[in-house]
């Protein structure tokens, strides 16, 4: 008898022990491979030609190794923009100087820089097309530039006679002198937008509690499948000025270029 009740008792422990082990955890699922893929765009506008007049008068034949001092007293003008158009007729064979019993005075009348209505810079159709082009032209068709118009004006005077005898002018906006395109780009990834929901779903049925009621109710329990989204990107811009304080960056090399073009129409004998 004795015998039979401590058999009993074992096979009610251990009833209960099997009863009141729990389930197995849940194991995060695997995440979907995410991938990304970057692409460019690239932006145009229409570039102008420099304006150029450029009028030489016949009073006085203006030659090789004549001296030339340059006056800039009625314009702002640097000290590096003086030395480059120093150099510049230097190389036309002329001397500059600054004494007052020169030849000639090249008086820098006009270096003016004023910001003018924005350049609009029209999205280009790729070599290579790609599926998602037609989606972003629809977003992004176009992008608008700072833009500058920089103007230089100089006139040449014979010294003794007091007569004029070259005068000059040009212009030029910064979008027609800086030719390049705009380059931006862009990335196309996939997202998971279910995560927390996962997280909090594997969190919850691996509770001590949850665990002991699944093995209870030998419950399958499955959890819910990653969900993804595709995103693009914002723009990024790769190259090219844009914004005023990159276009403003281009003032002394747009005077130095207008200022080299019109020493360049100086005709020297």
């Amino acid at each position: 008898m004795r015998f039979l009740v401590v058999s009993l008792f074992i096979v009610l422990a251990s009833g209960c022990a099997v009863v009141k082990q729990p389930a197995e955890p849940l194991a995060m699922p695997a995440k979907p491979l995410l991938k990304s893929q970057t692409y460019q765009l690239k932006y145009e506008t229409e570039h102008a030609s420099p304006k150029v007049k450029s009028v030489q008068l016949p009073a006085h034949n203006i030659k090789k190794n004549q001296t030339v001092r340059v006056i800039v007293d009625r314009a702002s003008v640097t000290d590096t923009l003086v030395s480059q158009i120093s150099q510049a007729l230097n190389d036309k064979q002329l001397k500059v100087t600054t004494t007052d019993n020169s030849d000639y005075t090249l008086a820098i009348h006009q270096v003016d820089l004023e910001f003018i209505d924005d350049a609009k810079y029209i999205l280009a159709q790729p070599e290579k097309p790609y599926s998602l082009f037609s989606k972003v032209a629809q977003q992004f068709p176009s992008q608008q530039c700072a833009n500058i118009l920089a103007q230089v004006s100089m006139r040449l005077t014979h010294k003794a006679s007091g007569d004029v005898v070259w005068f000059a002018k040009s212009s030029i906006d910064s979008a027609s002198f800086h030719p390049e395109p705009l380059i931006y780009s862009f990335t196309e990834e996939k997202k998971i937008t279910n995560e927390l929901e996962v997280v909090a779903f594997i969190h919850k049925h691996n509770t001590e509690q949850a665990r002991l009621k699944r093995a209870e109710l030998k419950n399958e329990v499955t959890a819910p499948a990653y969900k993804t989204i595709t995103k693009l990107s914002r723009l990024t811009k790769l190259n090219g000025p844009c914004t005023r304080t990159e276009i403003s960056a281009l003032t002394p090399m747009m005077q130095f270029y207008l200022s080299s073009i019109l020493i360049d129409k100086i005709k020297v004998q």
